[in-house]
């Protein structure tokens, strides 16, 4: 749980800090007011990375040379965890006053699933964000991802460099270490595909399904052909491959596969999209539970929660909120809306936000 919350030197955000509700924190405020960015900063906190740009530098407050988030976390498996992530030309992050290597750690003490603009691209992009969140339930699922992902990306990259130079000899050197840990972590990968596709179909995400025309399909892409050893695979693709100065097959090849009532969904309408992103995060959300140690659940962000969402749907997610009783952090231009649903929970605190600055409502 995210127990306070500390910001400097982010986008337009004023330093300061809040303190969340363990349930429903909503915070409202006009388009540009900094909403989003405060989502934001919470998920660089969770995951090291931003949901709105691939460099951090480019979150940095106008005028500043570096940022800081920080936060106090508090879950039964870990107790109290003082956690930050500090930019100042490079990621830093720093776990109960130690700097630590990576971002591995606080990741556990804080996982979240998160909703905002950019999410309908892990539907219609490119496979990256789908292996993105590959590697996410992975990493939940097996504790030993981390590491058989690290092995796997230096072995890939060290053939990678071999196959530029057309060094047949020295790919064909990194193929047995990139097999294996290649192997393992596509096994964890598939694992939570199918942890995934079970929550899909569950009552968990029922009413968030309600409207679409059929059930919600996910399959699993590993990368190379089905019934094929990984190691195999390399071999064959070994002539095209230095050809090309690249590895065409393995995990890095990896995608998810979406469909709705058996068409892809690309085809589904914007509201059917945000329906099946809704039962997706929930799913995802499901799946840490059932794998984590006992009491960790995940901190859910939903960023401009009405967007593109007709009342069936938009009363089916906050209804889904109150029932898994995760801590839940929504932004929202509608006022009324906002005033309306933390009238009806007793654990919703509300904030304004207006030009940076976070204030109780």
């Amino acid at each position: 749980m995210l127990f306070e919350l500390w910001i400097r030197g982010l986008r337009n955000l004023a330093e300061g800090r809040l303190r969340p509700s363990p349930g429903l924190t909503l915070f409202v405020g006009a388009n540009g007011s900094g909403k989003t960015s405060l989502l934001e900063a919470c998920y660089v906190l969770g995951l090291g990375r931003s949901f709105r740009t691939h460099r951090l530098a480019r979150i940095v407050q106008g005028g500043a040379s570096e940022f800081a988030i920080a936060a106090e976390l508090a879950d039964p498996h870990h107790g109290r965890s003082r956690v930050a992530v500090e930019w100042s030309g490079q990621r830093r992050s720093r776990l109960n006053g130690q700097w630590i290597e990576g971002h591995w750690e606080i990741a556990r003490r804080l996982p979240l699933v998160a909703v905002h603009a950019d999410s309908f691209e892990l539907l219609t992009g490119p496979p990256e964000e789908r292996r993105r969140l590959l590697d996410w339930g992975g990493f939940y699922v097996d504790t030993d991802f981390a590491r058989e992902w690290r092995t796997w990306r230096r072995a890939h990259e060290q053939r990678n460099a071999a196959l530029r130079q057309h060094d047949e000899r020295g790919a064909e050197r990194f193929e047995g270490v990139a097999a294996s840990a290649g192997t393992r972590l596509t096994e964890m990968r598939a694992r939570f595909v199918r942890d995934l596709a079970e929550h899909l179909r569950g009552p968990s995400t029922a009413s968030l399904r309600q409207g679409l025309q059929g059930e919600i399909e996910v399959t699993f892409r590993q990368g190379w052909p089905d019934g094929e050893a990984l190691l195999a695979a390399f071999a064959r693709s070994r002539p095209s491959d230095l050809e090309r100065g690249f590895a065409q097959t393995g995990p890095q090849k990896a995608d998810l596969e979406i469909r709705v009532a058996g068409r892809s969904i690309r085809e589904a309408s914007r509201g059917e999209q945000k329906r099946v992103l809704n039962a997706l995060v929930v799913a995802q959300g499901k799946v840490l539970v059932s794998t984590a140690p006992a009491g960790i659940a995940p901190l859910l962000l939903l960023d401009d929660a009405v967007a593109e969402m007709d009342e069936p749907g938009l009363e089916g997610i906050m209804n889904v909120v109150a029932q898994l009783g995760w801590q839940c952090l929504a932004t929202t231009v509608d006022e009324a809306w906002a005033f309306e649903v933390a009238a009806s929970r007793p654990d919703a605190t509300m904030f304004h936000v207006k030009h940076g600055i976070i204030t109780p409502a």
